[in-house]
């Protein structure tokens, strides 16, 4: 009987390596606010410029074609007049780009060919996403006594658009459902309102877990890359590159999960790798309310702002978990950061105690004033977190192949042969509950480097061009156990497929296009890795075990 596994992988091929071609746009299309309702499309023929914040009201679908080339433009200082798209409650947006043919959001400068420098930031505002999960609060003080509680996006103001609040999120659905945002590239934006109120790259408003976010970058945004404000939401696959602010930060609540998260800092704007509040920043009081903020990350590798020079980043410390947070961290690599490694405030030092706040299962490593205990926990809260052994904080290199913050293709975050990241002794294993992706490393990569091709990282040649691959998330089999995994990565002679599970023998096969026609046998084996050559500018692959 023949077994077939649940897997398959896609990957666009060319003679030179993996690489990404943009098509010179037809027409450029002007966007005011607020949308149509109802269904709108924009498709990649078109440049779309948004003239100051745009909104997608309640009961719009908005469908971005693979490929799509959307720009922000500023109309002023004030914060209706920043560059932007607000998808409000009740909107969805459905931008469905593929390794090849991203989803760009950028700066109405931004010609695409390398104009801009690589760390130019600022330049328009971001992508806001808000929906009606449940928040533990609100700034807003009327949103916070309101029931359910809502609050009011920080910084814009709370108006009204043909009826509709357009900046509030929060309510009582945590299944809530905003769409999908897949292998979308958030570049050069960034809006500072006022003092610590902005627009990110990614804004998460009380977003829901029914919808889907993978593969998103957030690249030079003059805030945080991606911004929680509660929320379920459950995401993979995130870029957070040369921000100058946070990479990460949660708020209000956040209790999603996460995995495969990869962020690199840079020397001349950055702040902490992760800042996490369980509650509206300054909340005042001892008891925390619910929901907590117990989001979790498995497989994250963290690069900060260099070691080389401590005096960049003030607060180039690795995490700033703040009043009432819980978040679980796993397998995770943090390195070369220019300051220090954890500090957690006295009102989450409870959580620490209780065990639902959980760091575990980290390399760290790169710090200038040293790879010590005495030097990673900022303060004696966090000392648990490496003194400890069942916590598994490992300080010891984690041996990645490449360090760089310019366009040499230097930057390779997979750890080298040796690792103690690919010791599978030092990995926690994922729960098996139909999101996460069993693997057997620890940090946002193996041997393969989902980021290649459709980030602006690789696009600027920052980010080697060797090891791409585009994985497809599956969730476990329904018998338990370790879901199938097939990744593929570039040699001279083609390309070396691999995976797990299954029974062998299997037989590897193969089609040029991701619908249509049949799967072509090219070959069988007894291992769990087969070579097959480079045909055609398409392939997707798929294996099957035989018995």
């Amino acid at each position: 009987m023949r077994k077939r596994l649940s897997f398959r992988l896609g990957l666009t091929l060319m003679a030179g390596g993996l690489t990404l071609g943009l098509s010179a746009p037809a027409a450029t299309i002007e966007v005011t606010t607020p949308l149509p309702r109802g269904e709108v499309r924009w498709t990649r023929d078109n440049v779309y410029v948004l003239n100051g914040l745009v909104h997608a009201l309640s009961g719009t679908e908005l469908h971005i074609e693979a490929g799509t080339v959307i720009k922000g433009r500023d109309l002023g200082t004030d914060a209706m007049q920043r560059g932007g798209l607000v998808i409000t409650r009740g909107a969805k947006i459905f931008a469905e780009g593929t390794p090849t043919q991203p989803i760009i959001m950028t700066a109405e400068a931004d010609e695409l060919n390398g104009n801009l420098d690589i760390y130019d930031r600022g330049l328009w505002g971001g992508l806001v996403v808000l929906g009606r999960t449940v928040l533990n609060g609100a700034a807003d003080t009327t949103g916070n006594v309101a029931v359910p509680v809502y609050d009011v996006y920080e910084g814009l103001p709370d108006v009204q658009i043909e009826g509709e609040f357009v900046h509030r999120f929060g309510g009582t659905d945590d299944e809530d459902n905003s769409g999908v945002i897949r292998y979308v590239s958030i570049r050069h934006g960034g809006a500072r309102i006022e003092q610590n109120k902005e627009i990110n790259g990614l804004t998460m408003g009380a977003v829901g877990r029914g919808t889907t976010i993978e593969f998103v970058e957030a690249y030079a945004i003059a805030d945080d890359g991606f911004e929680w404000f509660g929320g379920t939401v459950n995401t993979r696959y995130l870029v957070s590159a040369f921000n100058d602010d946070d990479s990460f930060d949660a708020d209000q609540g956040y209790s999603g999960k996460n995995q495969f998260w990869f962020f690199i800092q840079s020397p001349d704007a950055q702040n902490y790798g992760f800042e996490l509040n369980g509650e509206v920043s300054g909340t005042t009081g001892d008891t925390p309310r619910r929901p907590y903020s117990t989001f979790q990350a498995y497989n994250v590798t963290g690069i900060g702002a260099g070691a080389e020079n401590p005096a960049v980043g003030e607060d180039n410390d690795v995490f700033r978990i703040r009043e009432f947070s819980t978040p679980g961290i796993y397998n995770g690599i943090f390195t070369d950061f220019s300051r220090r490694g954890v500090r957690i405030d006295e009102k989450s030092g409870q959580f620490l105690t209780d065990g639902t706040l959980q760091l575990t299962h980290n390399l760290w490593w790169g710090f200038p004033g040293g790879n010590t205990v005495e030097n990673l926990a900022v303060d004696e809260r966090a000392r648990v977190l490496f003194t400890e052994s069942g916590r598994m904080n490992r300080i010891e290199d984690p041996r990645l192949r490449g360090i760089s913050r310019e366009a040499d293709g230097g930057l390779d975050p997979r750890p080298a042969t040796g690792s103690p990241a690919l010791d599978p002794a030092n990995v926690k294993a994922v729960p098996d509950d139909g999101f996460y992706t069993p693997v057997n490393y620890v940090g946002a990569f193996g041997a393969g480097n989902w980021a290649a091709d459709w980030t602006a990282l690789s696009q600027y040649g920052i980010l080697t061009a060797s090891g791409g691959y585009n994985p497809v998330p599956r969730p476990p089999s329904s018998g338990g156990g370790e879901a199938p995994i097939l990744t593929a990565v570039r040699e001279a002679s083609g390309l070396r497929l691999t995976w797990t599970g299954g029974v062998a023998p299997f037989k590897v096969l193969r089609r040029a296009a991701v619908a249509g026609g049949g799967w072509v046998e090219v070959g069988t084996t007894s291992e769990p890795t087969f070579q097959v050559p480079v045909e055609g500018a398409e392939g997707y692959f798929r294996v099957e075990s035989a018995q």
